[in-house]
């Protein structure tokens, strides 16, 4: 039953090797037992002897393998080739046990009958005079016993399992019965072999501690495993979190451009499948750039997530909504059989985020620029129907903020030519391909030239000459305009210092600001530096900011003029009129003059609208004790028209085209001569 119960343990247990080894030790002990038995009931003494030497078989046997138990147990390599070394030994000492007449403990039988046990029961007890052989067993033995102690000391120390009370009282039971055997061998007493009986408990300790350990390992086997599922469960939870942020936005929570990618595939095929139109709606906020520089991250991440609740509130779950990064989003729009139907649905869009936004209670008028692209008209592939509206988004912003554009084949090419002369515009500063022209204002009344407007021209090696409208808004996305917009007010400056050394300083120079330019930093120290360089004063250096760019954050486009205006530069609000929503802010603007934009002067002498959309413009810029300058003048009837309603300054072809810089001086004087010869 030990053995049987041994081998149950072996399979769960971390001593394996040992509890199978103590499994055959059991069996073997069972053997030398019932050998024993055989001896003490045998009818004579051939019958006892025969059984004696199938006991000294077996206790032959148990020698070597309690070796090779403790050498299991102690995992070492010398307790192992000590256990195969006295297994060698015990393989002679079981050769002499059979040819030996008496086995080989004996070499003569003290008595050749049975003895009178002490509760008057016969037994064949065999004694005699011992043989080297069995003082050699004896010897291993005692040596195994040592080696047992040795093993149990050292594992009590590092408290191992088999250190154990139990194991300690075993081992001496043992010990005890298996000198009361030798004992009886030599004669001194009259004892049947009992080292059974401290073999048993030998066998209930070890199969108890092993059955201990194999249920502590199991327990912990069992919590080891309830930990890894829960650390699996928490790996897939992770993966899945993990998916949903390579897919979405942190922001938004849309769909990022994996995700959209994902969701335009499965829109594609179902288009396919059912014949009918998709489209993809890509727009990209106009000047997300201004409102973080001005007001803040903080200010246009909310912004971004106002826009992405609009298109979700609007769109729903019918519809794919998604945010590409940065200020970009797309919408996709499905289920159409004709592009009627999917324009409407375009226009719902825009028109759900054309609101202006309220951060922090100020409004802000956002802008869309937008590009669409359609299936199968324009790509067979949703990357390529996504690409083919980021082409249609490009054309769009060139055209400016608040464009729409329909993918058509040549943006293909024009992308091309934009892509090589963003890679030209880097090296145009250095390479000395920028230039300046001048533009002359002249007073209404008189005709004296009272200021020139400095426009820069880019002089191509290869496509000439390039107009500021198709490269600036390249140096704004590459970011070259700060070092461009600096060229571009140091050089003026230096110019108007020349014609003031050559006679002429009653006049001074107006310069472009683009949108980017007025958020740096460090634009104050520009103007100031380019102003002393020049040995200029702050009037003789006006600028001129675009009303739709001030008109997209006031209150910090009013904090950033007034700290230029403290310089002593003039400042000016070009293209005034075009930013519809700004007539409220105009009193708080700390500008000298504004110059209105050429749209309204053109058909000024044709159109009633026009006239009187000039002369309120004017009478505003009056009552507020600004200055006014109507650009793009062309003819002698818009030039009277203007003086009429009162116009301080007039610039446009009707008084001269943009000039180099050394053809203003024949420009002034031819000027001057003019006003003398008509004054006189």
């Amino acid at each position: 039953m030990s053995a049987f119960h041994a081998g149950l343990l072996a399979r769960n247990s971390s001593y394996e090797r040992a509890c199978w080894t103590f499994a055959v030790i059991c069996l073997t002990f069972a053997g030398f037992q019932y050998a024993n038995v055989l001896q003490l009931l045998a009818p004579g003494l051939a019958q006892a002897i025969s059984a004696h030497k199938w006991a000294n078989f077996f206790s032959l046997l148990l020698v070597p393998q309690i070796w090779y138990l403790v050498a299991a147990l102690d995992k070492r390599k010398l307790a192992f080739r000590l256990a195969y070394g006295v297994a060698c030994i015990s393989a002679l000492l079981v050769v002499d046990n059979l040819v030996s007449p008496f086995g080989y403990r004996f070499a003569a039988l003290a008595s050749d009958a049975p003895v009178q046990l002490a509760w008057g029961e016969p037994a064949f007890l065999l004694s005699g005079t011992t043989t080297p052989a069995y003082a050699v067993n004896r010897l291993l033995t005692v040596g195994a016993a040592v080696f047992g102690v040795v093993f149990c000391v050292r594992a009590r120390r590092q408290r191992a399992r088999f250190s154990n009370r139990l194991v300690w009282v075993s081992m001496a039971l043992i010990t005890v019965t298996t000198a009361l055997g030798g004992a009886t061998d030599t004669g001194l007493l009259r004892l049947p072999y009992v080292s059974g009986f401290g073999f048993l408990f030998l066998a209930a300790s070890y199969l108890l501690l092993v059955r201990r350990e194999t249920t502590q390992r199991l327990t912990e086997k069992i919590r080891i495993s309830a930990a890894l599922q829960r650390e699996v469960e928490s790996h897939r939870l992770s993966s899945r979190r993990f998916e949903h942020a390579l897919t979405n936005d942190a922001l938004t929570r849309l769909p990022n451009r994996a995700g959209a990618l994902e969701k335009l595939r499965a829109m594609f095929l179902w288009s396919e499948s059912s014949l009918t139109r998709m489209g993809v709606l890509l727009l990209d906020l106009d000047r997300l750039a201004i409102i973080n520089g001005t007001r803040g991250h903080e200010a246009g991440n909310q912004v971004l997530v106002e826009v992405a609740q609009r298109l979700r509130a609007h769109c729903g779950r019918r519809r794919l909504v998604a945010r590409l990064g940065s200020a970009r989003f797309v919408v996709g729009i499905a289920g159409h059989k004709t592009w009627a139907g999917i324009e409407r649905e375009v226009e719902g869009v825009l028109a759900a985020i054309k609101p202006p936004i309220t951060i922090e209670g100020t409004e802000l008028n956002m802008t869309f620029s937008a590009g669409v692209a359609l299936y199968p008209d324009h790509a067979l592939s949703a990357e390529d129907l996504l690409a083919s509206a980021g082409l249609a988004l490009h054309e769009a912003r060139d055209a400016g903020p608040g464009n729409l554009r329909i993918f058509h084949p040549t943006l293909q090419q024009s992308l091309s030519e934009r892509i090589g002369l963003e890679n030209e515009l880097n090296e145009a500063l250095e390479n000395g391909q920028f230039f300046l022209h001048y533009q002359p204002q002249v007073c209404a009344v008189t005709e004296r030239v009272l200021g020139v407007e400095a426009l820069i021209r880019w002089q191509h090696p290869a496509l000439g000459v390039i107009m500021p409208d198709k490269f600036i808004p390249l140096a704004e996305e590459s970011g070259a305009i700060a070092a461009i917009g600096s060229w571009v007010i140091d050089s003026a400056c230096q110019q108007l210092a020349d014609w003031r050394a050559m006679g002429f300083d009653d006049f001074r120079v107006a310069v472009n600001l683009s949108a980017q330019q007025l958020l740096l930093s460090d634009l104050d120290e520009t103007v100031q530096q380019a102003l002393e360089r020049a040995g200029l004063r702050g009037e003789d250096l006006e600028l001129e900011i675009t009303e739709s760019v001030l008109m997209q954050d006031p209150q910090r486009s009013i904090e950033r003029l007034e700290s230029l205006r403290s310089l002593g530069v003039r400042l000016s609000i070009d293209d005034f009129g075009t930013g519809y929503s700004s007539l409220g802010y105009l009193k708080m603007l700390p500008v000298h003059s504004f110059k209105l934009d050429r749209s309204f002067v053109r058909d000024i002498g044709q159109s009633e609208k026009d006239l009187e959309i000039c002369a309120t413009a004017v009478g505003l810029a009056r009552n507020l004790g600004l200055e006014i300058v109507a650009e793009g003048v062309e003819d002698s009837v818009q030039a009277a028209q203007l003086r009429r309603l009162g116009c301080d300054l007039l610039q446009g072809y009707y008084f001269a085209r943009p000039l180099a810089g050394y053809a203003v001086r024949a420009y002034l004087l031819d000027r001057n001569e003019m006003t003398i010869v008509g004054a006189a």
